[in-house]
């Protein structure tokens, strides 16, 4: 018995399942392009067209404003802000993430007597007006 032939063309079945796959994507391209439907048009698209353009001209003009169009300006202050940043100390923070043990321990603690009400004299009558006595 002789050895099978080797086929002189080894990479042709991966060119007809690259091509088979190719034959798809192009089979899909060509349905949803002839099944494809206009979106609907947003009826408040102008409106938000306007309010975009407002806040970017107000920025705009804050920035003006602050100086920070300048690039040396702009680095110097967030120098300033780092080496602020950098100076303070590390602490705990005070705000409580729900359902962590700090906050069902507050939770469960009785809340705090409200303080009471500042006590006052009661007022003085006013005085009747006088009348002058007729004879």
């Amino acid at each position: 018995m002789s050895p099978p032939a080797i086929h002189s063309k080894s990479g042709s079945s991966f060119f007809w399942v690259l091509a088979a796959f190719a034959s798809f994507a192009v089979l899909f391209l060509i349905l949803q392009t002839l099944g494809a439907k206009q979106g609907e048009v947003d009826p408040r698209a102008p409106e938000r067209a306007a309010n975009t353009a407002e806040i970017v001209k107000a920025q705009t003009e804050l920035v003006a404003k602050m100086g920070m169009n300048d690039a040396a300006k702009k680095q110097a202050v967030f120098d300033k802000t780092l080496g602020v940043l950098a100076s303070r100390k590390p602490s705990t923070s005070t705000q409580v993430v729900p359902g962590s043990p700090t906050q069902l321990k507050q939770a469960a603690a009785p809340a705090p007597a409200a303080p009471a009400a500042p006590v006052t004299a009661p007022a003085a009558p006013a005085a009747a007006p006088a009348t002058p006595a007729t004879k």
